[in-house]
C-alpha cells in the first residue's frame, strides 16, 4: 500500500533540494544543507522492506541496480549531452564547463567513478550511486543483525564514526560514493528502524526475535518526537539568522562540519518533516513532486543553468544579483518545478527505461490507437 505521507515528505525534500541550489541567503542555505539529503537516506530506508528480500540477495542487487544505477547512467549521459549543447551555445569555442575541458574517455572515466565533484555538470547525480552502495551495505548489516537492534545500532554508530573521520585522514575519495554510504547508511538505518518502531504491523512480521524493553522505551521516545526536534530545527534556524555562516554540510564533497551537531541538526530536520508531512498529508503538489522526485534530483540542475543564464539575458543583471537572493531563489525555483512537469509525463508514459522501468510505453500506444484510427 502506498504512503501519502511518504510521497508528501520526499516531495518537501525535493523542493528543498532544488530551492537550496538556486543559492538562497546564506542562513537559509545552510540550513537546508543541514538536513536535506540526509532525510532521503531515511526516508529510502523507511521504505526498505528487508523480508521481500531476505532470502534472495541477488533479486536484491539486481532490483536496486535497475532502479538506481540505471537511472544514474542514463540521466548522467542525457545531461552531459545537454550540458556540453549548451555551453556550445551559450560560449561558442569557450570551454566554460570544466568537465568538457579534457578528453572524451576522461569524460567517461569520471561518469564511471561516479561520484559527485567528478560529475560537475550535474552534482546531484552522486546521490543515486551512493544510495546504491549504502542499502548494499545496510543489507549485509540486516542479513546478520536485523533482529537484533541493538547490535544494528551500534554497528550504524561505528560506520558513521568512520565516515566522519574519514576525510581527515583519507586524501583520495573511493568510487561510487562508498566514503560517503559509511556516513548515509546511518540515516538508511535510523529510517529503517523508525519504520520498526512506529508500524506495530512490521515489528511482529517476518518473526523478528525484537527485545520489547528497547522498543518500549523508544515508543515513549516517539510522543515526544513532534515536539522536541522541531525546537531544536527552529532554535538552529534562529541561531543562523543571528550569525549567519556559510560552512555548510555537503554530504557529496565530505563536508560535516562538528560531529554532534551534524548528527543532531540532520535528525532534528528529518523529524520536523515527517511531522510536517503528516500535516500536509493531503496536499497533491507535495505528493506529484514526491512521487517524481528522481527525475527531479537528476534534471533541476541542468535547467537551473538554463534559467539562471535566461534571467541574466532577459534582465541584463550581473550573475551576483542573483546569488543570495531569497526572491529570485524561490521565483526560480517554482518556475523550474512547473518546467519540469511535462518532462516527468513524457520519462513516464514515452521513456521509462531511463528510470530503470520495463513501463507499458502508454504514451506511444495512445499515439499509435490514435493514428490507426485516423486511417480508417
Amino acid at each position: 500500500m502506498r504512503l501519502h505521507w511518504i510521497d508528501t515528505l520526499k516531495g518537501i525534500g525535493i523542493i528543498l533540494v532544488v530551492l537550496a541550489h538556486y543559492s538562497l541567503p546564506i542562513s537559509f542555505d545552510t540550513y537546508i544543507f543541514s538536513f536535506h539529503m540526509p532525510l532521503f537516506f531515511f526516508i529510502s530506508g523507511f521504505l526498505f522492506d528487508f523480508g521481500k528480500y531476505a532470502e534472495s540477495a541477488s533479486v536484491f542487487v539486481k532490483e536496486r541496480f535497475k532502479s538506481l544505477i540505471v537511472p544514474y547512467f542514463c540521466f548522467a549521459v542525457i545531461t552531459c549531452i545537454f550540458c556540453f549543447l549548451l555551453d556550445e551555445l551559450y560560449t561558442p569555442k569557450i570551454t566554460s564547463i570544466k568537465f568538457f575541458e579534457n578528453s572524451m574517455l576522461h569524460g567517461i572515466s569520471h561518469i564511471l567513478v561516479a561520484f559527485g565533484p567528478a560529475i560537475s555538470y550535474n552534482p546531484p547525480l552522486w546521490f543515486l550511486t551512493c544510495l546504491f552502495v549504502t542499502e548494499l551495505l545496510f543489507y549485509v548489516l540486516a542479513k546478520k543483525y536485523y533482529g537484533e537492534p541493538r547490535r544494528l545500532v551500534f554497528w550504524l554508530i561505528i560506520a558513521g564514526v568512520t565516515g566522519y573521520l574519514y576525510p581527515a585522514y583519507v586524501p583520495f575519495r573511493i568510487p561510487w560514493n562508498i566514503d560517503v554510504a559509511l556516513v548515509a547508511i546511518v540515516f538508511y538505518g535510523a529510517g529503517n528502524l523508525f519504520r520498526k518502531f512506529t508500524e506495530t504491523e512490521s515489528r511482529s512480521s517476518f518473526s523478528l526475535k525484537l527485545e520489547s524493553g528497547f522498543i518500549e522505551k523508544l515508543s515513549k521516545i516517539e510522543r515526544y518526537l513532534p515536539l522536541i526536534p522541531a525546537l531544536l530545527s527552529l532554535l538552529y534556524l534562529g541561531y543562523l539568522l543571528k550569525f549567519p555562516t556559510d560552512d555548510k554540510v555537503n554530504m557529496n564533497v565530505l563536508k560535516y562540519g562538528d560531529f554532534f551537531s551534524f548528527y543532531l541538526f540532520a535528525f532534528s530536520g528529518i523529524f520536523t518533516s515527517v511531522y510536517l508531512s503528516r500535516k500536509f498529508v493531503n496536499s497533491k503538489v507535495f505528493e506529484y513532486y514526491g512521487r517524481n522526485s528522481l527525475i527531479i534530483l537528476a534534471l533541476h540542475f541542468p535547467l537551473k543553468d538554463v534559467l539562471i543564464k535566461l534571467v541574466i539575458i532577459l534582465l541584463g543583471v550581473d550573475t551576483e544579483y542573483i546569488h543570495y537572493n531569497a526572491g529570485f531563489a524561490l521565483g526560480l525555483t517554482v518556475l523550474s518545478l512547473i518546467l519540469l512537469v511535462p518532462v516527468i509525463s513524457a520519462i513516464n508514459n514515452y521513456f521509462p527505461f531511463i528510470l530503470g522501468k520495463k513501463g507499458s510505453y502508454k504514451g506511444f500506444e495512445s499515439i499509435k490507437a490514435r493514428f490507426r484510427k485516423s486511417v480508417d
